[in-house]
């Protein structure tokens, strides 16, 4: 029978008494450490797959992301259950949230209009665009050939930019793959979610030293919003699959506290004028970013009537939040 921990990461690898407390425990305030709580229960060892899916980041140290910490936690589930479990049904909810997420993304890019989490007004240079190179070959699955080049990257000695677009190109590759009828391409899809999970942080970490700045703040924010939702999407194909697979996702309260900038319409603008006349501002200077959790956005819209100007990734996630698996 597992036990919920009752100690810090670092207190728990230490093997010392943690006075929990937030944001950070006695020992790491004093020691001044990152302190970060897992919230998986003490259990044996985790097996290859669980390994692959137990992919997380602490929020509460990407201030640069502008992360936004819940504040309600005990709203996500009911009392005696742990809220980094979001419990669910094995149906076909998780392959529609893939459908809808990441299907169409390619082919609405392709048309030169804004997808999910990629926006093709992004400016990157043409040799490190790795989701455009998916684009124009039109080709998707972990068994394809651009496929096996994108993995090759070797994703430590890239720009920012160039780990974003491969992100990019990554999720929808695996996306196609991971529920395939096929049983050895899904297999391979399975294997790969560990490369998602690598990506995903070194994207982070890119985050933390600090993005490159352009001379727009429309492109500014382009690339802050394309990593934010990029991220979010990377952590919504982790979460498709292991509510499919186990009908829970353990990273269900992180990913509640992910951020976005949810003003209907900036994402969908596809000039700047159109992004400023969006954000109802005289100029790109006053636009900024305006960023809320996903918890905090998707509660805002129970029970409102849905309005995004377009926008999936906004209609996916409020659905996902409050349509199929509602408080």
């Amino acid at each position: 029978m597992s036990t919920l921990r009752k100690a810090c990461t670092n207190c728990t690898t230490s093997k010392r008494k943690c006075l929990v407390q937030k944001p950070k425990c006695g020992r790491c305030s004093q020691k001044n450490l990152t302190c970060t709580y897992d919230l998986e229960p003490l259990r044996a060892p985790p097996t290859e797959s669980e390994k692959i899916l137990a992919f997380g980041f602490n929020p509460s140290t990407r201030n640069t992301l502008g992360v936004c910490i819940l504040k309600r936690t005990t709203k996500l589930q009911a009392l005696g259950v742990d809220p980094a479990i979001r419990v669910g049904e094995r149906n076909e909810n998780a392959l529609e949230i893939t459908r809808l997420g990441f299907g169409r993304v390619a082919e609405v890019v392709g048309r030169g209009k804004p997808g999910t989490f990629v926006h093709p007004r992004l400016l990157i240079p043409r040799e490190c665009n790795h989701f455009m190179e998916l684009v124009e070959r039109e080709e998707k699955g972990v068994r394809c050939e651009g496929f096996e080049r994108l993995v090759r990257v070797d994703i430590k000695k890239v720009s920012a930019k160039e780990v974003l677009t491969a992100l990019q190109a990554l999720l929808v590759h695996l996306a196609a793959s991971v529920f395939s009828s096929v049983l050895e391409e899904r297999d391979e899809a399975d294997r790969c979610l560990s490369i998602m999970s690598e990506w995903t942080q070194t994207l982070l970490e890119c985050v933390d030293a600090g993005m490159p700045k352009s001379q727009s703040p429309w492109q500014d924010w382009l690339l802050g919003e394309s990593v934010r939702r990029t991220v979010f999407m990377a952590y919504v194909l982790n979460l498709s699959v292991a509510s499919y697979k186990y009908s829970y996702c353990s990273n269900w309260l992180f990913i509640e506290s992910l951020p976005f900038d949810a003003r209907p319409g900036l994402w969908m603008a596809e000039s700047p004028q159109a992004w400023i006349a969006a954000a109802h501002a005289r100029c790109g200077e006053e636009v900024g970013e305006r960023l809320n959790s996903y918890h905090e956005f998707a509660e805002s819209w129970r029970g409102r009537t849905l309005d995004f100007c377009g926008d999936v990734f906004l209609g996916l996630v409020t659905f996902v939040h409050n349509g199929l698996g509602g408080n």
